[in-house]
């Protein structure tokens, strides 16, 4: 279901480019007061249908034109309206017709010399091929596109086949050349200005974060479209961008957002009388009624969305919607409409496989970069033959010349002393380079040791007490066992002694089992939190997380400092549950914290003799979508002028030989790179500091589901 994302571009990139085509004679009165057959009257006519875009009086707009035009044998008029046309049925889902008049627009382009306007073709008819799912006719044309806009240097149409070529790539799961591609065209927006191009790119970028799985970062794209396209007065470009954002909103979960702007979204379509998304809008509703289990409002979208897109022949919107038709049949106990369904939607799923699309797709690529290459060495071959009458010439003023190499010479003497002035210089910063890096390696170890170091002093205090339990009981045991002998010795036997003895025995056994299993569960523990991490998130207990490390940083501070004395209190949400993350990764963000945490409150109690407790304060929050974990102490604080500086590599407020000044860096690094996080600091000079570590949890992130529009 990878691709149906793609759908909606068939239109969306091509919104602007009636603009780009418009008659040189402005609008100046409206069309019905100018009835004169001229051809002002056809330039008219064509300017209110690109305006109009998709209603009917567009339709009826371009085909007077187009019969005028031929009237008049007006040939730029009558390739024009061919044009819009061809633009016309392809926002409406007519393939067939928009293939039929978009060519014919071509040949007379052709005919007179229009490069710019077989741009606009060439643009329009590789969206017609992506939207009949026909992959290489469509990149044929797209570089076909890319090659005039190029040799031509247009701004706007370098923008628009760039974000073109991304969304293709995004299809055929090229993640990384499709990024090259928007990168490419949002760059060239920026530096043009072009508020709608940069729009058109947002599209892009928000179709290739849907399609790795990234749902937010694909609906902040899009709200970035819809901005942007509003600020252009694109509207009908603001309104697609709402089709999009319910499409991820409807794989984030959050169906009342996915009712509400998808409705709104159906609703300007149809007033702008768009059919060809409509289908696209109707099989996001359907499968949003199929997860919150109304399959019969499911079956009457999914069924409107399969017999329009099997109008237009738009095969991915007829693979999503079989599928989910045959979901909610089965769901309904219609099993022969279901098994129907399935039928539809495992041919589809064949035909659209996208094994060979990737290799006829590189080779497309692989032919333009060759040709490009080859218009290169042609240049080069040219400037070398030039290079040649060049030299000929000079030949011939080489004797006049020989002064001057004279004073060459001697330029030539000081430009050697001073290039090897610099190789020595460049010589010795690449040494003092490598040095650093060393000295680099050297802290991060020293950092890693020093974690280590705290870790293992934690664990040994940790586990010393259930080993003197199990010592103390072994040996009362011990005793137990000499008095029963005696007593079994003894003429008088005592029963009640002995039985007596024989219970204390048991419950001695029992404890030395109990705290012998205790320290069977911290080594456990130990090795667990040891084990070299894989990088991969696991479903898991933080609360029981903080806990433990907690208690693992204050035994390890107490090795350290036997006097220090520290309350620490946790304050737990009871209904956190399970959180998504790496946990090796983030005990150790943990065990820094609080080891920073118990630093704080030794220094402030140092100072202060009497009247200060020392406290450390952990709490755990669950709210929309994020967990918050908050480690608060009463230290010495963090001056105000430094604390942005505190994530910082290297820097650290320790005396010299105490940090280096990685802890922290590290620990952002883990937050905010490893888990998508935030890591953050309030602190008050001689008061307090506390340290919040957001981390997010959502449903889009703890399931792992495929992405099916494009």
């Amino acid at each position: 279901m990878k691709k149906l994302l793609f759908i909606c571009c068939l239109s969306v990139l091509s919104i602007g480019i009636g603009a780009q085509n418009k008659a040189p004679q402005p609008l100046q009165v409206p069309v019905r007061n100018y009835l004169q057959p001229d051809t002002i009257r056809v330039n008219r006519l064509i300017a209110f249908a690109e305006k109009e875009k998709t209603t009917s009086s567009a339709l009826a707009s371009f085909q007077e034109a187009l019969g005028l035009s031929r009237q008049l044998t007006y040939k730029s008029g009558e390739a024009r309206a061919l044009m819009g046309l061809g633009y016309y049925y392809r926002f409406r889902g007519d393939y067939k017709e928009s293939l039929i008049y978009t060519r014919q627009a071509q040949q007379l382009f052709r005919q007179l010399d229009d490069r710019l306007n077989q741009i606009s073709c060439l643009y329009n008819l590789g969206f017609v091929y992506y939207g009949q799912g026909d992959f290489t006719q469509a990149m044929t044309h797209s570089f076909e596109g890319l090659r005039l806009a190029e040799t031509m240097q247009n701004q706007k149409w370098l923008t628009l086949i760039n974000s073109q070529l991304g969304l293709a790539c995004v299809i055929v799961g090229e993640y990384a050349k499709a990024k090259q591609y928007l990168d490419r065209g949002l760059k060239l927006a920026n530096k043009a200005g072009d508020v709608e191009g940069a729009a058109f790119c947002q599209n892009g970028f928000g179709r290739l974060a849907g399609a790795q799985n990234k749902w937010l970062e694909a609906l902040q794209h899009f709200e970035k479209q819809m901005t942007l396209a509003h600020e252009a007065g694109n509207e009908r470009l603001v309104t697609l961008g709402q089709v999009r954002s319910a499409e991820m909103n409807e794989r984030l979960g959050r169906y009342t957002e996915v009712f509400s702007v998808g409705r709104l979204g159906l609703r300007r379509l149809k007033q702008m009388e768009d059919v060809g998304n409509i289908p696209l809008i109707e099989v996001i509703f359907a499968r949003a009624f199929l997860h919150t289990g109304r399959p019969d409002s499911a079956m009457v979208y999914g069924r409107a969305s399969l017999r329009a897109s099997q109008r237009s022949g738009t095969k991915q919107i007829i693979h999503d919607a079989s599928d989910i038709l045959a979901q909610a049949s089965a769901q309904l106990g219609r099993y022969e409409d279901a098994y129907r369904y399935q039928t539809l939607f495992t041919a589809y799923k064949d035909s659209l496989s996208t094994q060979d699309i990737v290799r006829r797709t590189a080779a497309l690529q692989y032919t333009y970069e060759l040709d490009k290459k080859q218009s290169q060495i042609r240049l080069l071959t040219r400037n070398e033959q030039l290079s040649q009458q060049r030299s000929q010439q000079q030949k011939l003023l080489l004797v006049g010349a020989l002064v001057a190499l004279a004073v060459v010479a001697g330029l030539s003497v000081l430009l050697w002393r001073n290039n090897q002035q610099k190789q020595r210089a460049n010589a010795q910063l690449q040494r003092q380079q490598e040095e650093l890096q060393a000295a680099q390696s050297q802290l991060i170890q020293r950092e890693k040791m020093a974690s280590l170091g705290e870790f293992t002093a934690g664990i040994a205090h940790e586990i010393q007490n259930p080993l003197n339990f199990v010592n103390n009981f072994a040996e009362v045991s011990a005793e137990l066992v000499g008095e029963l002998g005696t007593a079994q010795k003894s003429p008088d036997r005592d029963a009640a002694l002995e039985a007596d003895l024989l219970a204390y025995l048991s419950q001695n056994l029992c404890k030395i089992r109990e705290h012998g299993g205790r320290a069977a569960r911290i080594v456990q523990g130990m090795m667990e939190h040891a084990r070299p991490s894989t990088g991969e998130r696991q479903l898991t207990d933080l609360n029981a997380l903080c806990d433990e490390n907690l208690r693992l940083a204050y035994h390890g501070q107490r090795a350290k400092d036997p006097n220090f004395e520290v309350k620490f209190t946790t304050n737990f949400d009871s209904d956190l549950g399970l959180v998504p993350v790496v946990p090796q990764e983030i005990g150790r963000v943990l065990l820094n914290l609080y080891t920073n945490a118990f630093y704080a409150v030794s220094q402030q109690a140092a100072r202060h003799e009497n009247g200060y407790q020392p406290q450390v304060l952990v709490t755990t929050r669950r709210r929309n979508g994020q967990v918050k974990l908050r480690v608060r102490d009463n230290g010495i604080g963090i001056p105000e002028a430094i604390q942005e500086k505190i994530f910082q590599p290297f820097f650290t407020t320790k005396p010299a030989g105490e940090g280096t000044g990685l802890g922290l860096s590290l620990s952002y690094d883990i937050v905010t790179k490893g888990h998508g996080g935030t890591l953050s600091v309030e602190s008050q000079e001689g008061k307090y500091t506390e340290v919040i570590v957001s981390l997010p949890v959502s449903k889009a992130e703890q399931e792992d589901k495929s992405y099916s529009y494009f």
